[in-house]
């Protein structure tokens, strides 16, 4: 993994602010990008994605903000992509808080393994966060007007809650979907704070496998 981990940390400017995504894949990088911070002196704070990298920055004694007036770079981990460089996240459940942090930064990097490569997102699980108020109308609506199968994420003790206290709904598509334009119909509807579909500003995305060999998808220059 330190080949994918060094092109990562290649994002790393000095004196800048540079969001910090979520999940396993990113869990794993944050120690080696400690690691390189340390060695190079480099004074870079971080916007987290979700409370859990909060907590994982912080515990590496990693300096968190939440609030910048640029951000070069979010680096982020995907539960699907396509060469494309459109990308489906919130397995983890932090969809808004990413969306968020990608929109504010210059672009945005993905580490995600290969198998997570997709040639279409067919009957792949779509992350849609809604508003708790009224959900159940909300996911009424979505699979009156898309045909969606749905499923509510749930933990042990009941229905799963964000980070910003909002329920997700995961949606299955039978048909193909333009998934710009199903993320641009999803949130028109009032209670749909957010979806999993992350199209804009991804400029890089390393795939990797499990002897740490990687390809990258880039946005042409």
């Amino acid at each position: 993994m330190n080949e994918v981990y060094d092109a990562l940390n290649t994002f790393l400017v000095d004196e800048s602010v540079v969001g910090m995504g979520s999940g396993s894949t990113i869990e794993g990088y944050i120690p080696y990008m400690k690691e390189h911070v340390d060695r190079y002196s480099l004074d870079v704070a971080f916007i987290p994605t979700s409370k859990k990298t909060e907590d994982q920055l912080k515990r590496h004694g990693l300096a968190v903000v939440h609030h910048a007036d640029r951000m070069p770079v979010t680096i982020d981990g995907a539960d699907q992509f396509n060469e494309a460089r459109m990308v489906i996240k919130g397995g983890g459940g932090s969809l808004l808080r990413e969306k968020q942090v990608g929109y504010f930064s210059d672009q945005i990097v993905i580490i995600a393994h290969q198998d997570k490569k997709v040639e279409d997102f067919s009957g792949i699980a779509i992350p849609v966060e809604i508003n708790t108020y009224l959900y159940e109308m909300t996911v009424g609506t979505i699979e009156e007007n898309f045909g969606a199968e749905t499923e509510m994420r749930t933990r042990e003790d009941g229905l799963f809650i964000t980070d910003n206290g909002n329920y997700i709904v995961d949606c299955h598509f039978s048909d193909p979907q333009d998934m710009d334009q199903l993320h641009n119909d999803l949130v028109a509807i009032p209670g749909v704070v957010e979806t999993g579909i992350f199209n804009r500003k991804i400029r890089h995305i390393f795939s990797f496998d499990d002897q740490g060999a990687y390809q990258e998808y880039a946005k042409d220059r």
